[in-house]
């Protein structure tokens, strides 16, 4: 429509100028000549109806002639700029040489300007990699050795988004670990942020396969944290009820051998000195067990420091605090995340509370003091103070418990600072408040791609599944997703022509329902990324996947390249220099969408897209958009 607009004000003006010329040289040859002006004039009122057929057929001809090239002028001007706009994202492109002379100029020009840069980035990207080498060898060290860990390596930023991980983590965890997802989805976020105050400490949490033991140790200038994780061990041994019941009966017993040994006849007294010395005996042995740790030590003033954070955080509750003297260098025995847990759920409905820490012989006495009649402790709380081999009571407006604790060992005066640790330099990602604002090259993507039996959503199957994360403009090739399904029905011919899969290879693996779980966790926390998109979600949305936003390559390449005639997935990744392998697998489509999404990042951003909201907001006015499956 702006096309047509444009010619016919060109051809408006022309005539306006042809006409405007034959005027003024009628006039400049009629001076003088009144006469033949008259006459002129008089034929011209005769024959009026003539010239104006006249002229309207002379303007019909004239627009016949020139609106071809009009229009194609300006076509190859705008493919000239398409052209030149993907040399943005593939130096190596160079325009074709077609269209009117100073077009082919122009494209001569500009393939010269392309050769000089693609040039002068090699030797800047040369130089780089040579001043990167030494960081690389030590990316490769650490990324080596923590690949060859036992132990499940997680590193995250201080939002929780994943940034580094190692094989046992993903067992540990599940499918749904990935570099950019959060690791709050897999870990309770109160027992991460607990953890990270004792970052000394071990904690049990519960996954996927079974009890896990958890350290997080905090990276301060780096504002992350690094998560180590392991299966937990069962330990041997009876627990610390059963111990104490134990030396109870014992010293019962020697008691009761005590008594017996001032009244028993002579003939009993050496069977009782046996009993004796087996009583003896059998006490010594049990003093020196000991029951397996259930519980941390940490110093009694941190300790009410962690308490006073958990109330804060999870009951909306600023208490008062104060710890004595004599009770600050205890270390107390305690499960502090059960017990800072369990007195949360106790004080969740109360506005103040006061908490005051002294010292009882070998015990810390926590006393929480109320305005009002001390609440009823919660189960979960009374459970962890036993647990800790400790006791808790009210009284009027107090709440009162033990907890064991022994004398902090003192520690040598460390001279200077303490060592840093080399903490590997990674670049912290950003996560955006709203997804609509979130910058295209600030997000976790998840290219995918189905093969099915057929092109109905309604009536055939998913066969094969593929995905890939995508963060930004990388493609994370080591985070990948590929799994064949069984569709209990045989494949048409047409399609096994297409992607080459038959019933005969299929039978055997598993079906739709049991591969669905890993693909969402795969999926989770991410953007999804397709070519022809509405196909696949058509399929996915039928057997219960449905996960917008979806950018879709398609009509990326129509909101790019409006006048390309062909917008098929290989086409677009030949004009990019991506390599089409793998067509018409699921991974192997899946890997050539994410590869031609990275390299049309930079020409959307050129475009003035710079946000998901506003790629989405382009797309949606497509018409190939109003598509449906």
């Amino acid at each position: 429509m702006k096309e047509a607009l444009r010619f016919l004000g060109a051809l408006l003006l022309g005539l306006l100028l042809v006409g405007g010329t034959v005027g003024l040289g009628l006039f400049l040859l009629l001076q003088g000549e009144e006469a033949l002006a008259r006459e002129l004039t008089r034929v011209a009122r005769e024959k009026l109806a003539l010239l104006l057929f006249v002229g309207g057929l002379f303007a019909l001809v004239l627009a016949a002639l020139l609106h071809p090239l009009f229009l194609g002028y300006l076509a190859a001007t705008r493919a000239l700029g398409q052209e030149a706009e993907v040399l943005l994202a593939n130096p190596a492109h160079r325009l074709p040489l077609r269209g009117p002379f100073e077009l082919q100029a122009l494209a001569g020009l500009i393939n010269r300007l392309a050769a000089e840069k693609e040039a002068l980035e090699e030797q800047v990207a040369a130089r780089v990699a040579e001043a990167k080498a030494l960081l690389e060898r030590e990316r490769e060290t650490l990324a080596a050795l923590i690949g060859h860990l036992p132990q499940g390596v997680v590193l995250a930023n201080a939002r929780g988004q994943v940034l580094l991980y190692n094989a046992p983590a993903r067992q540990l965890l599940g499918e749904g670990l990935g570099a950019g997802k959060s690791l709050f989805g897999l870990l309770e976020r109160g027992l991460l942020v607990h953890a990270l105050a004792l970052p000394e400490e071990r904690f049990l949490v519960q996954g996927r396969g079974g009890l896990l033991s958890l350290q997080v140790v905090p990276l301060p200038d780096e504002g992350g944290f690094l998560v180590l994780l392991e299966a937990a061990k069962e330990e041997g041994g009876m627990d610390e009820a059963t111990l104490h019941r134990l030396k109870d009966k014992l010293a019962g017993l020697k008691a009761l051998v005590e008594a017996l040994e001032g009244e028993a006849s002579p003939s009993l007294k050496p069977l009782l000195r046996v009993a004796r010395a087996t009583a003896e005996e059998l006490s010594a042995l049990v003093l020196g067990l000991t029951p397996p740790p259930k519980a941390a030590e940490v110093l009694a003033g941190d300790l009410l420091t962690l308490l006073a954070q958990a109330l804060e955080r999870e009951a909306g509750l600023s208490p008062g605090m104060a710890l004595s003297e004599e009770a600050r260098e205890l270390l107390v025995r305690a499960d502090t995340y059960a017990l800072a847990r369990g007195l949360a759920a106790t004080l969740r409905e109360e506005e103040e509370v006061f908490l005051q820490g002294g010292r009882t012989g070998g015990l810390l006495r926590l006393t929480l003091a109320f305005p009002h009649p001390a609440p009823a402790p919660h189960p979960s709380l009374q459970e962890a103070v036993e647990r800790a081999g400790g006791s808790l009571w009210r009284e009027g407006h107090h709440l009162h418990l033990l907890l064991p604790a022994r004398e902090a060992p003192s520690l040598p005066v460390q001279e200077g600072p303490p060592p840093r640790a080399e903490v590997f330099d990674l670049s912290l990602l950003q996560v955006p408040e709203a997804l609509e604002e979130a910058p295209l090259e600030g997000l976790l993507y998840t290219a995918f791609d189905l093969e099915t039996t057929g092109l109905d959503p309604e009536k055939d199957a998913i066969i094969a599944l593929g995905g890939v994360h995508l963060l930004g403009r990388r493609v994370l090739h080591q985070e990948v997703f590929e799994a064949l399904v069984d569709p209990g029905r045989p494949i048409p011919e047409a399609s096994t022509q297409v992607h080459g899969l038959t019933w005969e290879m299929l039978k055997g693996k598993p079906r739709l329902e049991e591969v669905l779980p890993a693909f969402r966790a795969f999926l989770e926390d991410t953007v999804l990324l397709a070519h022809n998109g509405a196909f696949d979600m058509a399929f996915l949305r039928r057997a219960g996947v449905d996960q917008p936003p979806l950018v879709d390559t398609l009509l990326l390449a129509h909101l790019l390249f409006p006048d390309l005639k062909d917008h098929r997935l290989e086409t677009l990744a030949e004009r990019f220099g991506v390599p089409v392998l793998g067509r018409h697998t699921a991974l192997g489509d899946a890997l050539m969408t994410a590869e031609v999404f990275a390299r049309m990042l930079p020409l959307l951003r050129e475009r003035g897209y710079r946000t998901l909201g506003e790629v989405l907001a382009a797309c949606a006015r497509l018409p190939l958009a109003r598509l449906k499956y």
